[in-house]
């Protein structure tokens, strides 16, 4: 393992690294920042999250060959840019331990990163999903670094984002009813007031309010 390697795995191993940090330490050992990038991808020591943004393992990850996990490595990474985000839709009703079925995609939503098609992050399919910025502040889960929305506001933003997606009305209803047993009414009508009346009134044909 080259100087440089051992170097970026001790400093940043387990961490987020961003590009210009990574520049800083290719300056340091005379490295060309692109090939040295593309070498640790191709090898495994790094994990591309997004554009300008790595994750970096650690040299027991590495050396074990140790599988990361990707929820880990995208709340890292969103934590670093420090925006609003929350893992929603699927991935949020399996975290709340309403669903064991398997989601082949990982959704991300956030107030400001938006990707018009699935991109790879660690071998797996992720989503990310833009809101507007009056539907964050509430409704979000933090456990372990880890962010993601509680049932009430998974199954709003589903119906919020089902508009877009040209979903017909009957499917997110039948979604409505078999999730929504366990959601609280309370809360739904509270989060309802941040949602349009389109919202609501889907929300209501599925008796939930």
């Amino acid at each position: 393992m080259k100087k440089f390697t051992k170097y970026v795995l001790a400093e940043f191993g387990g961490k987020v690294i961003t590009r210009e940090e990574f520049e800083k330490a290719c300056r340091r050992f005379g490295e060309n920042t692109e090939r040295a990038v593309n070498f640790m991808i191709s090898y495994g020591y790094l994990v591309r999250i997004l554009r300008g943004l790595y994750y970096v393992k650690t040299p027991e990850e590495f050396s074990m060959g140790k599988s990361v996990d990707t929820l880990k490595i995208i709340s890292l990474g969103m934590n670093r840019l420090g925006v609003e985000w929350y893992f929603g839709l699927n991935t949020a009703l399996r975290l709340n331990g309403v669903t064991h079925e398997f989601s082949p995609v990982i959704h991300v939503i956030s107030d400001s990163i938006y990707r018009p098609k699935t991109i790879e992050i660690n071998r797996e399919d992720v989503k990310f999903i833009k809101l507007k910025k009056n539907l964050f502040g509430f409704g979000v889960v933090e456990k372990n670094s880890m962010k993601y929305s509680d049932l009430e506001k998974t199954l709003l933003d589903m119906v919020y984002l089902s508009r877009y997606r040209s979903t017909p009305e009957e499917r997110i209803v039948a979604t409505l009813i078999e999730y929504g047993k366990k959601a609280r009414k309370k809360k739904l009508a509270e989060y309802l007031k941040r949602y349009p009346k389109s919202v609501e009134r889907v929300v209501k044909n599925a008796g939930l309010v």
